[in-house]
C-alpha cells in the first residue's frame, strides 16, 4: 500500500510543490500539503501534528528558504528519531544541510524533473539505503529554465530596439538575470511581452519612412552578406530568428509547467488548485456571512446572491453563521473571526497580503471576477472538498492580478504613452532630414506647447493606472474612468493642433509635405481603442463595477 506522505516546504516553492503533490496524487499517494488540507474550524497546530503523526514519509523540498525557516525546521525535527518514518529530502536547490539531515534518502530534482519524479516514486514503494550524501553545492537547472534564459537574454538584446519608450528595457534587459533567480514578475513580463513587438513595429516603420533601411541597399550591405562564408550565413540567418522569436517565445515559454514550477510565487500564474464543476443543485442549506470592507460591498452583495440563489441562508452576525466570507483587498486583510474555530474562507477580490491568520487557509480567488459562483454555493456544506476544488495556490503580494477587462484598460494606456512618446521622436528625426532640423526653430513655440500636453497625457495616465491597479483615488470609479478617456481624446487633439500649425510654418517655407504621419497615431489609436473598450465594457460590466470601490458613506 503506498504510504502516506507529509509535504514540508517553504511558500517560496509553491509551483514545484504544488505540481509534485498533484503528480504523485495521480500515481496513488496520499498527500498532506498545508493550504490543500487545513480545514477552517479546526485549530492549525493539531491539524498539522496530525497530518505528521499520519505520514509515513516527510517529503521535505529542500531549498535556501526551507532550510531557514523555523516553521519547517520544526515540522522534521518532530520526526527525527522515529523508527516508523522516514524523510526524504527533495533537493530542489542545493545548499548546506543541518547534520541531522544528512544521512537521509534524496532525490535530486534540479536536472531532469521527469527523471526525478520517477526515481522518487520509484524511492517511496521501495525504501534505498544511500551510498552518497546529497549534494549541497553547485547550481543545476533544467533544460527549460536553459532553453528560457538563451531565448529572454535575445529578448533582452531585442528590447533595445524600443529604448525611447524607456520602460521596456528597464523590464527586459534584467529578465534573464531574473530567470535564473526565479523572481521576475509574472504579470509585469507579460505586459512587456505584448508591447515590444508593437514598439519594435513602430521603429521599423520609422526607418522606412526616413529612408534608413533603403539607404542600406544602396551602400551595399547586402553585398556584404553574400561575401560571407555558407557557415557564416547560417549563424546571421539563425541570429536574424531569435531575435524575431525572442519576442513571441518567451511569452509562451514562462507559461510552461516546467517554468511555473521553477519560478518564485511571483513568476506563477494564478490558478485554481483543482477546478472543478460539482452536480448537486440541492445542496445542504448553510446560514453565512459575508465579511467584507464598505468598498466592497458591491461584490459582497453579488456573492450572497450566489449563494442564495442555491438556498443558503444570510446571517446577521459572523457568530450565528455556519461559514464566513472576508472578502480580502486593499481596504481589509483580517477579520474579527477566528478560523480555528469558525469556518472562515479567505475571499481574495485585490491582490493584498492577508492577515497572518488567514495566511494559513486556502483561499478562494475571486481577482479576476465572480467565477465558479455555482460551484461555490453547491460546495459549501462541505468546506473541505470546496477548498480543494476551488481554492486557489498561494501568491506573491507582488504580483498584480485584475479583471480582464481592466487588464486590457491598463496594458493600453501603458502602450498608449509609449506611443506618444514614440511618434514625437519619429516626427523629430523626419524634420532632421529637412536641412539638418534647422526649420525646426520656426515652431518651438508649438513643439513646447506639444511637450507640455505629452507631459499632461504622461500625469494623466499615470494617475489613471494607480487608480485602476490599486483601486484608489478619484479616477477609480465609472465616472473618473470616463473623464479621463474625454480629457485624454482632448490632449492628444491639441497636440495634433500644435503640428498642424507648425506644417502651415513649414508651407510658408516652400516645405509642402513633412509626411508627418505618426504624430496622429496617438489620437486615431486611442479613438479606436476608446471604441473597442467602450464595446468589451458591456459584457464585462459587472466586473468594472465591483472593481470600483463603493462610496464610502
Amino acid at each position: 500500500m503506498p504510504p502516506n506522505i507529509f509535504m514540508s516546504y517553504s511558500r517560496r516553492e509553491t509551483g514545484f510543490v504544488d505540481d509534485l503533490t498533484h503528480r504523485l496524487e495521480k500515481a496513488g499517494f496520499n498527500v498532506w500539503l498545508d493550504y490543500r488540507r487545513l480545514i477552517p474550524g479546526t485549530p492549525w497546530a493539531g491539524q498539522i501534528d496530525k497530518g505528521l503523526r499520519e505520514a509515513e514519509v516527510v517529503l521535505l523540498v529542500v531549498s535556501k528558504d526551507s532550510i531557514a525557516s523555523q516553521f519547517v525546521e520544526l515540522e522534521w525535527r518532530h520526526v527525527l528519531g522515529d523508527k516508523n518514518k522516514r524523510i526524504i529530502l527533495a533537493i530542489f536547490e542545493a545548499v548546506k544541510l543541518p547534520p541531522e539531515l544528512k544521512n537521509y534518502e534524496w532525490v535530486d530534482f534540479r536536472g531532469s524533473y521527469k527523471a526525478g519524479l520517477k526515481e522518487l516514486i520509484s524511492q517511496l514503494n521501495s525504501p534505498i539505503q544511500e551510498t552518497q550524501p546529497a549534494p549541497e553545492t553547485g547550481f543545476k537547472a533544467p533544460t527549460i529554465v536553459w532553453v528560457t534564459f538563451i531565448f529572454t537574454l535575445f529578448l533582452a538584446l531585442s528590447s533595445l530596439y524600443s529604448f525611447w519608450t524607456i520602460l521596456l528595457p528597464l523590464i527586459l534587459i534584467p529578465l534573464p538575470w531574473q530567470v535564473l533567480k526565479r523572481n521576475y514578475n509574472f504579470s509585469r513580463i507579460q505586459s512587456a511581452l505584448w508591447i515590444l513587438p508593437i514598439s519594435i513595429f513602430f521603429v521599423i516603420l520609422l526607418l522606412y519612412e526616413t529612408g534608413i533601411l533603403e539607404s542600406q541597399a544602396v551602400l551595399g550591405l547586402p553585398n556584404f552578406y553574400y561575401s560571407l562564408s555558407p557557415f557564416l550565413r547560417f549563424m546571421y540567418d539563425a541570429m536574424q530568428w531569435m531575435f524575431s522569436l525572442s519576442m513571441f517565445v518567451p511569452f509562451f515559454l514562462l507559461r510552461t509547467a516546467g517554468m511555473q514550477r521553477w519560478g518564485k510565487p511571483e513568476a506563477n500564474m494564478p490558478k485554481f488548485a483543482n477546478p472543478y464543476q460539482p452536480n448537486n443543485p440541492n445542496p445542504r442549506k448553510v446560514t453565512f456571512y459575508v465579511d467584507h470592507a464598505s468598498q466592497d460591498s458591491l461584490t459582497a452583495r453579488h456573492l450572497s446572491q450566489g449563494l442564495t440563489k442555491y438556498g443558503h441562508v444570510p446571517a446577521e452576525d459572523p457568530r450565528s453563521a455556519e461559514a464566513i466570507f472576508v472578502l480580502v483587498s486593499r481596504f481589509k486583510t483580517d477579520t474579527q473571526a477566528d478560523p480555528e474555530k469558525q469556518t472562515v474562507f479567505p475571499v481574495m477580490v485585490q491582490t493584498a497580503q492577508p492577515s497572518e491568520k488567514l495566511s494559513h487557509v486556502q483561499w478562494i480567488d475571486f481577482r479576476k471576477g465572480l467565477r465558479n459562483m455555482d460551484a461555490v454555493a453547491q460546495l459549501l456544506p462541505d468546506p473541505a472538498k470546496m477548498l480543494t476544488a476551488l481554492g486557489v495556490r498561494p501568491t506573491s503580494g507582488t504580483q498584480i492580478v485584475m479583471p480582464g477587462i481592466i487588464n486590457v484598460f491598463v496594458n493600453f494606456l501603458l502602450g498608449l504613452a509609449f506611443l506618444d512618446v514614440g511618434s514625437l521622436i519619429a516626427y523629430l528625426i523626419e524634420l532632421w532630414s529637412f536641412d539638418g532640423g534647422a526649420i525646426i526653430l520656426p515652431g518651438i513655440l508649438y513643439f513646447g506647447i506639444y511637450i507640455i500636453t505629452m507631459f499632461l497625457i504622461f500625469g494623466l495616465i499615470y494617475l489613471l493606472n494607480t487608480a485602476l491597479t490599486a483601486r484608489r483615488g478619484w479616477l477609480a470609479s465609472i465616472g473618473g474612468l470616463i473623464l479621463s478617456q474625454v480629457l485624454l481624446i482632448a490632449l492628444f487633439y491639441w497636440q495634433a493642433a500644435q503640428i498642424d500649425n507648425i506644417d502651415a510654418l513649414y508651407a510658408q517655407m516652400g516645405i509642402m509635405d513633412t509626411n508627418g504621419y505618426f504624430i496622429m497615431l496617438p489620437f486615431l489609436v486611442h479613438m479606436a481603442g476608446v471604441i473597442f473598450l467602450s464595446v468589451a465594457s458591456l459584457f464585462r460590466f459587472n466586473d468594472i463595477r465591483r472593481w470600483f470601490p463603493a462610496k464610502v458613506k
